[in-house]
């Protein structure tokens, strides 16, 4: 059996979808070939297959973690990156039993604590901050499946821990050649000291957290009763005009990478429109999925990706930032660029009314006008309709 669809095609080096015509034979995606622009009804665009680099997917064992297959080839998500669930005590319980369970690849950025998430708190008792075993676990996975190191670095999680976890973390990445991944939010400790501890290649996550933050921390938390002392400062990382405030701008400079890491607590609009229109664009859009946020704001990659073109971004633009942007950012330099091999198929359509609400994390409304649909996937050549799998609840 043999199918020709046309598809604009979104390539690194375009700012615009290329029309392309894709041939499916049998099943097996075959070539692309450059073709005249189509005029049928709906356009299907073609990426390289989405990166959902931030959730949090060590299901049954953590306080936060959710199947991988929920956010992941279901929703055109190729590579779901889980961010810290597991430390180094039980990550090899993650890698060998559960990660195989799912049909979604994962890879990891390992919690300098060594109990990694199963509690909100990993940094409650310092002797869980181990950068020893953290190296360790690290030298014998060999770069197969730990991507690097993180840290949660916001006040109402380091409570009194102060700077230690995040230098601890610093330790780790440095000896052992990997970049960390920092958690940034309220504080203290404030930006300028966490932010000068980061180097080229490190990634802030959150990016477009907003103050005061903590009423959606509450939310978030389903009944805990965190510290608000340990809320003094607000860390918003740009000012009025959504320019990098100075230590930001510092990062920035130094080669440090932003992570939108939206979650249920740290995507403010405001924040976000304010920087977009100020012409910065170069982050990954990501979810930060997990059990307190997905079924209600997050709810998916393609419906983040969709808050962004109502901010203001254009389609290449938000592509690249679950594409060719996150896989610099995490070393993956072999992943795009294969469009035969691994892409995402989709659609761009008007909002409808039976359409899951769009809001930030302070709940307010986003005017989304246009969503973003993937209706098919190549994964490893195979040409697959995502309504021909089984849904997954």
């Amino acid at each position: 059996m043999e199918e020709r669809l046309h598809v604009g095609v979104f390539r690194r080096d375009r700012s615009e979808a290329e029309p392309m015509e894709l041939l499916v034979r049998d099943g097996k995606a075959e070539a692309l070939t450059p073709c005249a622009p189509s005029v049928q009804e709906e356009t299907l665009y073609l990426s390289d297959g989405f990166i959902d680099s931030h959730a949090h997917v060590y299901d049954g064992a953590t306080d936060l973690g959710i199947n991988a297959d929920r956010i992941g080839y279901r929703t055109g998500v190729h590579l779901v990156v889980d961010a810290g669930s597991a430390g180094a005590t039980n990550y090899r319980c993650f890698r060998d039993y559960v990660m195989p369970a799912y049909e979604t690849p994962v890879k990891v950025f390992l919690n300098i604590s060594r109990i990694g998430l199963v509690t909100k708190q990993p940094y409650y008792d310092r002797r869980t901050v181990d950068p020893v075993s953290a190296k360790r676990c690290l030298e014998e996975d060999g770069g197969e499946h730990i991507l690097g190191i993180k840290v949660l670095a916001s006040g109402l999680i380091l409570e009194d821990a102060g700077l230690g976890p995040v230098k601890a973390a610093v330790e780790v990445g440095r000896d052992c050649g990997v970049p960390v991944m920092a958690h940034l939010a309220e504080g203290p400790p404030s930006n300028g000291e966490i932010m000068s501890l980061l180097a080229k290649g490190d990634l802030i996550t959150h990016c477009f957290h907003g103050a005061p933050n903590i009423a959606a921390y509450l939310r978030a938390s389903r009944g805990t009763d965190p510290d608000l002392s340990y809320c003094r400062l607000s860390n918003i990382m740009w000012d009025e005009r959504g320019k990098p405030v100075k230590p930001l701008e510092e990062a920035l400079a130094r080669g440090v990478y932003l992570d939108v890491g939206h979650g249920a607590a740290s995507l403010d609009q405001e924040v976000a429109r304010r920087v977009i229109k100020a012409g910065f664009r170069n982050f990954s859009i990501s979810t930060d999925a997990h059990i307190r946020n997905l079924d209600h704001i997050v709810r998916s990659l393609p419906h983040t990706m969709s808050k962004f073109l109502a901010f203001g971004m254009s389609l290449a633009e938000v592509v690249a930032s679950v594409t060719w942007i996150p896989a610099r950012q995490l070393g993956l330099s072999n992943y795009c660029g294969h469009p035969l091999k691994r892409a995402t198929i989709f659609t761009v359509r008007p909002v409808r009314a039976d359409d899951p609400k769009f809001i930030d994390a302070t709940g307010a409304a986003i005017d989304v006008r246009q969503v973003i649909e993937p209706c098919a996937i190549i994964r490893e050549g195979r040409f697959i309709w995502l309504d021909s799998l089984d849904s997954y609840s």
